[in-house]
């Protein structure tokens, strides 16, 4: 599976890479806000994105980047954050989200996530 990583935190993201891609998936580009995100989309074809909530920076939060990457590009999104996900509120909802990460996590959760998102994405 090709995976797009919107995350503002560099040592989050190079961790991620090396997880994804020692399960097997391939990295389709590093995002660290909404704008980069949208971009990376435009050239570069993703069947997934992992998006932290909790995104700073050009152009919205993560929220913000999982439902333009869903209603722009067809991406869905599995969501992340170092916070409560309750404390996110009802644009929770509007994400769309296939599932949750919650910070920090293994890499053994990282692929349950994938697990339970491509079992989401094949059953839609």
């Amino acid at each position: 599976m090709r995976v797009l990583i919107v995350e503002d935190e560099s040592l989050v993201s190079l961790f991620l890479q090396g997880v994804l891609q020692d399960l097997g998936h391939s990295v389709s580009g590093v995002a660290p806000s909404l704008r980069t995100a949208l971009a990376i989309a435009a050239g570069t074809p993703s069947d997934l994105a992992i998006v932290d909530i909790g995104l700073a920076g050009d152009g919205g939060d993560g929220i913000d980047a999982a439902i333009a990457l869903r209603s722009r590009y067809g991406i869905p999104a599995l969501l992340m954050t170092g916070a409560s996900f309750a404390d996110v509120g009802p644009r929770l909802h509007d994400a769309q989200p296939l599932g949750f990460l919650t910070k920090p996590y293994t890499e053994s959760d990282v692929a349950s996530a994938l697990e339970a998102a491509l079992a989401r994405m094949s059953a839609a």
